[in-house]
């Protein structure tokens, strides 16, 4: 099977049985970020639910839920961890299947990646919000857009600049963040020169590729990155005002 076959049955973290510590560890830590600007009181929509881990979380904070998977298995998997809290829909995130102004917050996290066209559903999730709705976004972190070799399954990577461009086409206000590992100055030059090894800084990236606690407690969500980047986050706002 080649990756453009069915790109969204593949590379599914379940963060309730990885054994990989690193992504785990960065997936939950996108999800509080997602959880902290969220209430009670919305009406979310997560676009892209993938196992449902942390959609079981927004259900469980008590949120009006609904997500939207394309992977049938996938769905399958976020409905039993809903377990009838919410609804669960098949479908595509560059044509959500939902009538305009339905939702206060939009979660979307690590999706627009593997989208043919991420700025199709950069309009849906804009549409599908109430006014003063707000989108809670996260993607791979890149400078500029491009594809990644070593990840086929990632369509395309939207750099941070193009990725806010194409928010700001449609949402009142954009705040960027990004989730990184930080670095000293010496670490940032030797990285950036690929001299990690020859200088004796490779083992805290091989710490940080295995999860290990101590070097993960260096890896921090703020809006502006002060070291090695892994995840570009955006909080957009539609105009308008809810209720």
């Amino acid at each position: 099977m080649q990756p453009s076959d069915n790109i969204v049955a593949v590379e599914r973290l379940d963060a309730d049985h990885s054994s990989d510590a690193f992504q785990v560890f960065l997936h939950n830590q996108r999800y509080n970020f997602a959880l902290e600007r969220i209430s009670r009181e919305d009406l979310v929509v997560e676009v892209g639910t993938g196992a449902g881990c942390f959609s079981r979380t927004l259900v469980d904070y008590g949120v009006a839920y609904t997500g939207l998977e394309l992977d049938p298995g996938a769905c399958q998997s976020t409905r039993e961890r809903v377990n009838g809290r919410g609804v669960v829909v098949q479908g595509d995130a560059q044509e959500l299947p939902f009538a305009d102004g339905s939702f206060t917050v939009a979660v979307c996290l690590e999706v627009l990646e593997h989208l043919p066209d991420y700025r199709k559903a950069v309009a849906e999730i804009h549409r599908c919000l109430k006014p003063g709705g707000r989108a809670i976004i996260s993607v791979p972190y890149r400078k500029r857009g491009g594809t990644n070799p070593l990840n086929p399954f990632h369509l395309y990577e939207p750099g941070e600049a193009e990725l806010r461009s194409a928010f700001e086409q449609h949402f009142e206000k954009v705040e960027v963040w990004h989730q990184y590992f930080q670095e000293t100055a010496w670490m940032t030059l030797a990285r950036k020169c690929h001299a990690r090894r020859f200088l004796g800084l490779a083992a805290a990236y091989r710490d940080l590729a295995r999860g290990v606690p101590s070097t993960m407690a260096k890896v921090k969500i703020e809006g502006q990155g002060k070291g090695f980047n892994i995840t570009l986050l955006l909080l957009a706002l539609k105009r308008g005002k809810t209720g």
